[in-house]
């Protein structure tokens, strides 16, 4: 990630700040297009499921300077999806489904450059969280 793609994460996300369940929403709903059988592993509350991947997104793009403070925390998560039986593809389904939310919402401040940032990040924190310590095969992320 350049200091450019950084900076363009944190311009647009405050620009998403005040749209957050739509984000979330519209998110949810094209994964579960893209990746009809992930739906059945969210058995609890989804209002509460999309708060936590928002303060989540919070908090990554908030430490994008500081990778040693989200490791843990991706390595927890990375961990957490381990357990449900999530696979490769799917990360990559989640991504592609958060930058369908993202173009959505952000509409024309959704440049090429503002979405070649987000794959960045989204790169980063998926191939972190895939690939925690304690996971049994390595998985390198597409770049597109």
């Amino acid at each position: 990630m350049t200091p450019k793609q950084k900076d363009l994460v944190r311009g647009t996300f405050t620009l998403l700040e005040t749209k957050k369940e739509i984000v979330a929403d519209l998110l949810y709903k094209k994964l579960f297009e893209l990746e009809p059988k992930t739906q059945s592993l969210f058995r609890g509350d989804m209002q509460e499921q999309k708060r936590k991947l928002m303060r989540m997104l919070v908090i990554a793009v908030e430490n994008l300077d500081n990778p040693e403070e989200l490791r843990p925390m991706l390595f927890n998560l990375g961990q957490i999806h381990h357990s449900f039986g999530i696979e490769g593809h799917q990360f990559t389904s989640f991504g592609e489904a958060m930058m369908f939310s993202l173009k959505t919402v952000l509409g024309k401040d959704f440049t090429p450059d503002v979405e070649d940032a987000w794959k960045s990040v989204y790169l980063h924190l998926a191939s972190t969280m895939h690939n925690h310590p304690h996971h049994d095969e390595t998985v390198q992320l597409p770049h597109n």
